[in-house]
């Protein structure tokens, strides 16, 4: 919504602030089962909450599934995103992400099986706990040591918006995301506490 009917850049930070302060104990504890720093997690968070409502990324999948239901030579040049690219979760994650992070083939998952997925996903505890696991797969990617420096960090933050596809020395050359996670390092703190 725009800021005069009461939206804007303020209100949507006011928004992820209040879902990471609400969710800190969640955030904490995953954080810390799979050794990474609370604040690392505590970023991603912050990004990634406050996008689409659900009801448009399962419309969004729906349309995908749709187009992609075959024959094979007709979803080579269908014009949608397969639908294991669509993200869920208050935490954006792709189902395709999701389920290589749960050590599943996205290949040799249905669309029934996605749409499994994506119901968890859109649970608090299993989304944070599931972008935790795949934050924790990402710093063993690049072989970081524990715990992170801040330039680590920002590897693992870039990593996470643009996968594992990319060499490091490609990674390094836009860390942005990273870069975001650590320039508001301090206001993560505060909102974990």
């Amino acid at each position: 919504m725009p800021e005069r009917l009461g939206g804007g850049k303020a209100f949507i930070q006011q928004f992820k602030d209040a879902w990471v302060r609400h969710n800190k104990v969640t955030i904490r504890a995953a954080a810390a089962q799979y050794n990474l720093m609370p604040l690392l997690l505590a970023g991603v968070c912050w990004i990634e909450v406050g996008g689409d409502p659900s009801f448009i990324d399962r419309v969004a999948f729906e349309v995908r599934a749709f187009d992609w239901s075959g024959p094979p030579i007709v979803d080579r040049i269908t014009v949608t995103t397969a639908p294991a690219k669509t993200s869920f979760g208050a935490v954006s994650m792709q189902l395709r992400t999701a389920a290589q992070t749960m050590g599943l083939n996205p290949a040799a998952m249905s669309m029934t099986d996605f749409r499994a997925l994506a119901s968890c996903l859109e649970r608090d505890v299993f989304n944070i706990d599931t972008v935790a696991r795949h934050l924790r797969q990402l710093v063993d990617h690049d072989k970081l040591p524990s715990p992170l420096s801040m330039g680590q960090v920002r590897i693992v933050g870039a990593r996470y918006n643009r996968g594992v596809g990319l060499s490091l020395d490609q990674i390094q050359k836009n860390t942005s995301y990273g870069d975001f996670i650590v320039k508001f390092w301090p206001r993560f703190s505060g909102l974990i506490q």
